[in-house]
């Protein structure tokens, strides 16, 4: 991870454009700048409801505002900056409004919202392309509980989840640090119809990562999801509330740590169901990491809350930035 001193050093050196712009890449996916969001919205033209009584939610987020029909209602409490490629965030400025001093916007960023469109759809395209990985073609959740894939080595599974999609447990999986898992969820496992079945969380449901994984060791494809409230969060260090420093600083201001619900943890790519392209009401859900998605209708109620996990980049990507930082530094000494 980049720590706090190599961000000042590289930006004296200018380099902070190119860490504010930066792709990233999980496990041979290129996520392209989707994992500097904790959350984007490509579509929303039926309804884009983002509203309280919430936990509080941690991260930037973009928001497609010439085509999202925005709605809000209640405090959100928020600590980030909202990205829009329209004039206005319409009713979501209230959301920036409630929380100043750690909240703000950007209008009129038509590129950017661009160019985040094209990485969801490609990133679909690439883990729709790959195949799955030896044992993993058909997977219950359940199934996975106790996974562990720890042997020294840094590995990518590509798991098709076919079904029990109401997840009311802890799915445990231990790992390596540099292991990834792309999970496609989709009960027929035939992505050319759309991903089938609604993933819901519920009751304290969730993927926890052990060993040396976390949050941002998962990425999943989906079409629906769903979330009831209920249960227990898991254990610390699995983040507790909308909290600084991926989970483990403080609260922000405004915001409760969570109390059950269902559990998103990774990123999670969504599309809303293959007929309409919507997604369910979303109560007490909690995304750990990050939600992007293209569905045209998503409302996020009573107890949906969030924090954002900063990507780590992989290894051919940190090379790439020492070499960088080696060229701004040769070019500074001459």
């Amino acid at each position: 991870m980049i720590t706090k001193r190599l961000r000042r050093g590289m930006a004296g050196l200018g380099f902070v454009a190119i860490l504010s712009a930066q792709a990233f890449a999980s496990g041979g996916v290129n996520l392209g700048n989707l994992p500097n969001y904790h959350m984007v919205f490509t579509n929303g033209s039926v309804d884009a409801n983002w509203q309280g009584a919430s936990k509080g939610f941690i991260g930037n987020v973009a928001v497609n505002g010439l085509s999202a029909d925005l709605r809000t209602s209640g405090t959100v409490p928020f600590a980030g900056t909202i990205f829009t490629n329209a004039s206005n965030l319409g009713a979501w400025q209230d959301i920036v409004d409630d929380n100043a001093g750690q909240a703000s916007a950007q209008y009129n960023q038509v590129s950017r919202l661009s160019g985040l469109e094209s990485d969801l759809s490609n990133a679909f395209a690439q883990v729709n392309a790959m195949a799955a990985s030896a044992g993993f073609s058909s997977k219950s959740t359940s199934s996975l509980n106790g996974l562990n894939t720890q042997n020294g080595l840094d590995e990518t599974f590509v798991i098709n989840v076919t079904s029990e999609f109401q997840v009311s447990d802890k799915i445990n999986i231990t790992g390596d640090s540099g292991d990834k898992f792309i999970m496609r969820w989709d009960t027929d496992s035939d992505s050319t119809n759309g991903y089938q079945g609604q993933v819901k969380f519920q009751s304290g449901g969730a993927i926890v990562p052990l060993g040396g994984l976390t949050a941002t060791s998962f990425v999943h494809v989906a079409g629906d999801i769903n979330a009831s409230g209920g249960g227990n969060n898991p254990s610390s260090p699995f983040p507790q509330g909308p909290r600084t420093n991926n989970g483990q600083g403080s609260l922000i201001n405004g915001g409760k740590d969570f109390s059950g619900g269902g559990f998103f943890t990774g990123y999670w790519l969504t599309t809303g169901t293959p007929t309409n392209q919507q997604t369910s009401s979303l109560s007490n859900a909690v995304f750990v990491g990050g939600w992007y998605t293209s569905t045209s209708k998503f409302s996020m109620t009573s107890g949906t809350s969030g924090v954002y996990f900063e990507p780590v980049p992989e290894p051919g990507t940190m090379a790439f930035l020492g070499l960088g930082v080696l060229a701004l530094l040769r070019k500074r000494r001459k």
